[in-house]
């Protein structure tokens, strides 16, 4: 008897268990079902239907957080006095979360009671102590911003910096509300307080001025930022970041030279012994500014001498050297001599000094530059194809490298005018490095030969192999040399006027611009017109620039926008006129009108995402030379 009331007991209580569980279940999926269609309403700006869940969700007592949603819903429904009720309610249960205060206060202002409001604004900032954490000063000084309230909410960062063992905490809150509001001197000197307190701010300084002040466009800002960093560096003599920040102003304003007197000082200061002068001159290297990277190489050279920085120096030295000279128009066969015997001295120093001078990355350097120049701006193409086919006979260089170097002699080849030999080098490297951008760039050179040579198909066959290679820029380099083919010598019964571009392609290689333009020019006497009449354009263009002949340049991509502005090298065209204006001539306005065209009229190009960094960065520019200081 006792067993079966235990039984039934047993069986109760299961039953019972099972009825609370289902219960709780079933109110669990309703409150989920209504909290989405609260939430979806809500999203979908239908208040009113919102309102209705939202206030299903309060009287169930849902542990949803349904709080901002719930309010904005009432107040966009002119629910005021429900809104009211929400907030107090919320304040009453977390009376230490001041932000509600701001939420009250929005409430009065929307029922015209402003002094009310205000009220509330300014309780929540009495509300700031010792006690207050970094979330409730945050949490309340983010809900000022959220509402506009910009002088309240820096209030509330002012109060958090003074209550906090950190004086400088919320600093860098501080300077972004001044930059909101304008106030750019004020912003400068709340950032530099940070490097005030710890150098370790820097690169967060440097950060934070680089994205609140355009300092390329914004001579304005520019000068207040340049003035208050020469005050500071002033009063700091002995402060070696403020020499730091100058250098990285200078430069960021293209100013290499001024920023050149920084960094020696700060090479000095810091006993760095060449290594910062070192580091800048490659900045100023990529950058163009060759002359600047040659005093710094310079520097070197003379003050460490006998230090192994010396020898980089000299081997930079001269490659920065050979950069200032090619860059120039107007290289006379004196200055190109001049150069040569520099590297052979330099190449015949670390002979000297080093006992494996063969494997040595600065002799290598050093030979492969002095090929390059030999074969380039010389002619001197036995000389250049000597010195290459020693580096490699030399032991301990890595194979790719050896690979690299195959492909440079094997240029030098084309130069010549050895053609067949050059493509047995290029396949020997294609063969070798097959998966390797080696292999591909030597694939796609070995393509080009069979284009000089008039094996259009042939070369057509490499390419569409080539266009699945995972380098861009040689897929791409092959995607336009096989849409060049395509277009003009599938739908020609003649190769010879193919023939005539390809072979002026041939001699821009050889820098021989003047034959160029005359084979270029032969393909219109020949024709009149062609398919090739654009090409010739763009390439004729290519070479005016190349000699800095920008008024050139421009009359014919010009020509070539009027008459072929709805083909594929009409962006190119406009691309490299906006280039010529912004950097070349200066005239920004013309330079925007050009990257606009391309936003508008080329929507597909590959230039829009270039263009539109550049239209963006020049709208609002005076038209002048970007990098001087007003």
């Amino acid at each position: 008897m006792d067993i079966l009331k235990n039984k039934q007991y047993y069986l109760k209580s299961f039953f019972a268990v099972v009825f609370i569980v289902t219960a709780f279940y079933s109110f669990s999926q309703d409150s989920n079902q209504d909290y989405r269609l609260a939430i979806n309403y809500y999203n979908n700006a239908d208040f009113q239907k919102a309102v209705l869940y939202f206030e299903k969700l309060a009287s169930s007592k849902s542990k949803k957080d349904i709080y901002n949603p719930y309010r904005i819903s009432l107040i966009e429904t002119n629910n005021l006095k429900e809104a009211e009720k929400l907030v107090k309610k919320q304040l009453k249960k977390y009376p230490n979360k001041y932000h509600f205060l701001i939420d009250l206060g929005k409430i009065y202002e929307l029922y015209n009671k402003k002094d009310k409001a205000q009220g509330y604004y300014v309780q929540a900032l009495k509300k700031i102590n010792q006690q207050s954490t970094h979330q409730q000063i945050q949490n309340l000084a983010t809900a000022y911003e959220k509402e506009g309230m910009i002088d309240f909410a820096l209030q509330a960062y002012e109060l958090g910096n003074k209550y906090n063992s950190n004086k400088l905490i919320y600093n860098q809150k501080i300077a972004a509300i001044y930059n909101r509001k304008g106030e750019t001197q004020q912003m400068i000197k709340t950032y530099l307080e940070l490097i005030d307190q710890s150098n370790g701010y820097l690169a967060v300084v440097q950060r934070s001025l680089s994205n609140s002040i355009d300092l390329l466009n914004d001579s304005k800002n520019r000068l207040i930022l340049k003035n208050e960093l020469l005050r500071k560096s002033q009063k700091q003599p002995n402060n070696i970041v403020y020499n730091e920040l100058l250098a990285w102003y200078f430069s960021s304003v293209n100013d290499f030279n001024s920023a050149y007197i920084q960094i020696k000082s700060i090479d000095k200061k810091t006993n760095a012994q060449g290594a910062k002068l070192l580091e800048f001159a490659q900045s100023c290297y990529v950058n163009e500014s060759y002359e600047v990277a040659l005093k710094c190489y310079q520097d070197i050279i003379t003050k460490f001498p006998q230090k192994q920085i010396a020898a980089k120096a000299k081997a930079k030295k001269l490659k920065t050297l050979k950069a200032k000279l090619v860059s120039g128009v107007n290289i006379t066969t004196e200055q190109l001599i001049l150069l040569k015997e520099n590297y052979t001295r330099a190449i015949d120093e670390i002979k000297t000094y080093f006992n494996s001078y063969e494997s040595d990355k600065r002799y290598i350097d050093a030979v492969r530059g002095l090929a390059d120049l030999e074969a380039y701006y010389l002619h001197d193409y036995s000389s250049a194809e000597y010195h290459l086919q020693r580096l490699l006979r030399s032991p301990g260089i890595s194979k790719p490298l050896k690979g690299e170097i195959k492909i440079e002699l094997a240029d030098v080849l084309v130069l010549k005018g050895e053609l067949w030999d050059a493509s047995l080098l290029f396949m020997q490297v294609e063969k070798q490095f097959k998966e390797d951008r080696i292999g591909h760039l030597a694939k796609f050179k070995n393509a080009k030969v069979y284009y000089y040579t008039g094996e259009y198909d042939w070369c057509q066959a490499q390419l569409d192999v080539l266009k699945a290679s995972t380098s861009k820029l040689i897929a791409n380099d092959a995607m336009d040399l096989s849409l060049l083919i395509t277009d003009n010598y599938n739908l020609d019964t003649s190769t010879i006027t193919m023939d005539l571009f390809a072979q002026a392609d041939l001699c821009i290689l050889q820098h021989n611009y003047l034959e160029a333009e005359s084979l270029y020019d032969s393909i219109n006497s020949i024709n009149g017109y062609h398919t090739l009449n654009d090409d010739v354009l763009l390439k004729k263009a290519n070479i005016a620039i190349k000699q800095e002949n920008f008024e050139k340049a421009i009359l014919l991509l010009t020509e070539l926008i009027a008459d072929y502005g709805d083909d594929i090298l009409a962006d190119n065209a406009l691309f490299l006129l906006g280039n010529i204006y912004e950097y070349h001539l200066y005239d920004l306005d013309k330079a925007k009108e050009a990257y606009k065209t391309i936003l508008f009229n080329h929507k597909g190009s590959l230039f829009v995402v270039e263009a539109r960094k550049r239209y963006r960065k020049l709208s609002g520019s005076k038209p002048e030379k970007i990098n001087t200081d007003t």
